[in-house]
């Protein structure tokens, strides 16, 4: 059974910088440190071989299986056929590290010569075989170092094991690198797996197995991302056998239900996953996501505004409706509507004046265009969605009212301080310029001159500093003039 959010969809215009470097780093590690492995395991084949360790070995292991593992020692006496016994015999062995210690306690002391052979033989041997990544970087519970708590979290077992892991990195990564800073987001990606690390060693601490992979961390993405969202519905992608579909629930009540499937495994079924290790990750993960705050409240903002941002697109669809029947009225009127429910929303007022511009004599024109306008210059956040929609309405605006009334002095100066504010000195100048023309407040403009004046300067632009600056000595002082807020279209 597998079951994972499809809520988001990628927003490129906003890299995932950290995710995309531990994708890159954890196909480096793979490539190029534990690119050597085959030949490793290659040449602790051939000693092995050449120095004939299954003659010593065959009986004591089986002896050592039996105690130990009774259905392994069931299993390797089913296989009748001698040739193929031994290869798996003689793999099992090579792998066996708990086999190690045992070995120690059956050689004679003194040992005899032959014995002196299988013992320099057999530590030759595992001084080779111990070169592989696993046994250097992998998190073995029985011998656990400090480092290798995080070094075995960008380690993995092949390709399959790899890219899977990579994929749901990428998944989960993507939304939470948007939510978090930098560094939150890392070293909670680090906590996650340092805490899915040591719970699976507290539930393994004889174990000569080594743990390797991210699948620890990326359980503490996942159990962020549910924590996120919390008891917010959202969609998720299910498979069940040859099943598949997608259903809607709150997110934090399938956390419970990824730590019942791991549980499960863990009880019901033989296998290689370190269940504990992703039961570690998602109760870490979803634990320092409830300490991050900050973050959950500027995300929970979003979402409202995201709710917003839909709701608006509905009802904007039935005004698309109301015009294809050719019912400009009702349509005019439904888009004043919705205009006064989403105020913050740029769409409606856009569309009001897509109503409007069939009928460039009309007053209501250009009052729509002023208000549009008025709107776009007390906005306190989205100025990039308002830019788009503002720019592209007052294009057209002045094709078809060459004379723009909307644009009166002290609008043309409310466009100006608002474009400057927001890192737009070219369009800041030049609605500054038309202020200046129309007869924008006084005392406003020099305001804003003195700001402007010695960006320019800083930059060396001697020539729109020059032209500014003639302006401000222009300037009369008029300190009773009226403040900046924009008059109303004749």
């Amino acid at each position: 059974m597998l079951i994972i959010p499809i809520e988001n969809r990628p927003d490129w215009s906003k890299p995932p910088v950290i995710t995309l470097a531990l994708i890159l780093l954890n196909i480096a590690v793979f490539m190029f440190y534990q690119g050597s492995d085959d030949a490793i395991v290659e040449r602790a084949y051939q000693l092995y071989e050449s120095e004939q360790l299954l003659d010593y070995e065959r009986q004591p292991y089986l002896d050592y299986l039996r105690s130990e593992d009774p259905e392994g020692w069931e299993e390797l006496n089913s296989i009748e056929d001698e040739a193929r016994q031994s290869a798996r015999l003689r793999w099992w062995i090579m792998f066996d590290r708990a086999f190690d210690q045992h070995l120690r306690t059956l050689w004679p002391t003194p040992a005899d010569e032959q014995t002196l052979h299988w013992q320099q033989a057999r530590e030759l041997f595992e001084t080779g075989r111990n070169q592989l990544s696993s046994y250097r970087g992998g998190l073995t519970p029985a011998e656990a170092r400090p480092l290798t708590f995080l070094t075995s979290m960008f380690l993995h077992g092949g390709w399959d094991h790899l890219l899977g892991n990579m994929i749901f990195l990428f998944l989960f990564g993507f939304t939470l690198e948007a939510v978090l800073r930098p560094t939150t987001y890392m070293a909670m990606y680090l906590a996650s797996g340092l805490a899915a690390s040591a719970l699976h060693v507290g539930f393994n601490l004889g174990s000569m197995v080594p743990v390797i992979g991210a699948s620890g961390a990326i359980s503490g993405l996942m159990g962020m991302y549910l924590s996120l969202y919390r008891l917010r519905r959202i969609r998720f992608f299910y498979t069940v056998l040859f099943y598949f579909g997608e259903f809607r629930a709150p997110a934090l009540f399938i956390l419970p239900l990824w730590l019942g499937k791991e549980l499960y495994g863990y009880f019901f079924f033989e296998s290689s996953i370190a269940y504990w290790a992703h039961i570690g990750g998602l109760i870490a993960g979803a634990g320092l996501m409830f300490l991050a705050r900050q973050s959950q409240k500027e995300f929970s903002g979003e979402l409202q505004q995201q709710d917003a941002y839909d709701d608006t697109e509905e009802e904007l669809k039935k005004v698309q409706l109301l015009i294809n029947s050719l019912d400009f009225d009702q349509a005019k009127l439904l888009t004043r509507k919705i205009r006064q429910t989403h105020p913050n929303d740029p769409r409606p007022w856009q569309q009001l004046f897509d109503l409007h511009k069939s009928q460039p004599r009309q007053k209501a024109f250009h009052q729509v265009t002023f208000d549009l306008c008025k709107q776009f210059v007390g906005q306190a956040t989205n100025f990039a969605r308002w830019q788009s929609a503002v720019d592209q309405v007052l294009t057209e605006y002045r094709e078809l009212a060459p004379k723009t009334p909307a644009l009166n002095g002290n609008m043309c100066l409310a466009l100006a301080r608002i474009y400057w504010r927001n890192g737009k000195p070219e369009l800041a100048q030049g609605y500054l310029l038309q202020a200046r023309q129309r007869g924008g407040n006084a005392n406003t403009m020099a305001a804003l001159l003195k700001e402007m004046i010695p960006y320019y300067q800083q930059r060396q632009q001697s020539e729109q500093a020059a032209r500014l600056t003639a302006i401000l000595k222009a300037l009369q002082p008029s300190p009773r003039a009226p403040g900046p807020t924009p008059a109303q279209v004749d």
